[in-house]
């Protein structure tokens, strides 16, 4: 049991929860009636969001060698699937940083703030379309199929839905019934990862090419699928009894659900750079 490629591993994981976390928060803000409570939320859970982004490209650049490394890639923006990768996630982070500083100084007028909002949601979504755009590499079979960008974004969904819910409860911005609304969707999105996951276990041991064969991979890396389910299971479990919680105890249950999630997440991505091979001799 090893991980290839960590950096990667932590920066696109944190980069999912990221904008999985944002899209929940900006989705709940509008249900909370008092601005002043809003503007607070905003700016709180919003800080989570940059500071994940900001530990996600600091580990990226960490996989490139240096800062100089990852501006020099934008040379080829149009024409590189990572090129295209580092300037969506930009893009989101500087957005999302503009909304969160206008936020904090409450200077400019709400509909200019609810443009850079809005404007911040959808750069992400592209940001992940592009992550998931870098992976689909015709001669790396085990990446160019259906089970990449499923796996993606079941990330943003399940680890992005539960870190922004927890970021809603710990800064006073949800309520029972929202509790209880996003843990309906985030079970049922665990569930059906859990389901995916299986199937493309069971998919993957037919890929052979002329030197390689997935089964070799698979047999090495099935304790990390194990382990990742297990987590999976845990947090979904952790999450059904918060909202049956009372309301001290639901912080502490959604965080170690989160943990729990998270760290499944990473296991999973390390499988999914484990079991790279190409068509070729290599």
């Amino acid at each position: 049991m090893h991980f290839l490629e960590l950096p990667l591993v932590f920066f696109t994981v944190l980069a999912q929860c990221a904008v999985g976390g944002y899209l929940m928060v900006i989705a709940h803000l509008n249900s909370i009636p008092d601005g002043k409570q809003r503007r607070l939320v905003a700016v709180k859970t919003i800080f989570f969001v940059l500071a994940f982004m900001t530990i996600g490209f600091a580990s990226s650049t960490m996989h490139l060698g240096s800062p100089l490394r990852a501006f020099n890639s934008l040379n080829r923006v149009g024409g590189s699937g990572l090129s295209n990768e580092i300037l969506t996630g930009s893009i989101f982070f500087a957005l999302t940083g503009c909304y969160w500083f206008t936020e904090v100084c409450h200077k400019s007028k709400q509909r200019f703030r609810s443009l850079l909002r809005y404007l911040a949601a959808i750069a992400g979504i592209i940001f992940m379309a592009a992550m998931v755009k870098v992976y689909l590499i015709e001669t790396v079979p085990l990446w160019d199929n259906i089970f990449t960008p499923l796996d993606f974004i079941f990330t943003v969904m399940t680890a992005g839905v539960l870190f922004g819910s927890l970021l809603l409860n710990v800064f006073g911005g949800s309520n029972t019934n929202a509790n209880k609304r996003m843990a309906a969707f985030g079970l049922l999105l665990i569930g059906l990862h859990f389901i995916v996951i299986i199937i493309r276990t069971i998919s993957f041991s037919s890929i052979a090419t002329s030197i390689h064969q997935a089964t070799t991979n698979l047999q090495a890396y099935m304790p990390m699928i194990f382990i990742q389910c297990v987590l999976m299971l845990l947090a979904g479990w952790l999450w059904m009894r918060a909202i049956n919680s009372e309301k001290k105890q639901v912080t502490m249950l959604l965080s170690l659900a989160f943990v729990a999630i998270f760290v499944a997440e990473i296991f999973g991505r390390g499988t999914f750079y484990g079991m790279h091979f190409t068509v070729g001799l290599l």
